[in-house]
């Protein structure tokens, strides 16, 4: 089986485009999936204002113990 990688340590890769007047945001964990979403919407016709590499920031995300 093929290992992942730990999106919250990698990161995501974002689609942004507006669908009825709105700016919405896709997620991916691949960069080819999110490749292949922004011709997907293109080819439909939907506005797609980018695609973005975002990395949470993982002292954040992780428990403080006092």
């Amino acid at each position: 089986m093929e290992r992942r990688n730990d999106p919250l340590k990698q990161g995501f890769y974002c689609v942004d485009y507006v669908l009825d007047g709105k700016d919405e945001v896709s997620v991916y964990f691949e960069i080819e999936s999110a490749q292949s979403a922004v011709a997907s919407y293109i080819r439909r016709g939907i506005e797609c204002k980018g695609m973005r590499h975002w990395k949470p920031k993982l002292e954040i995300m992780s428990i403080k113990k006092k």
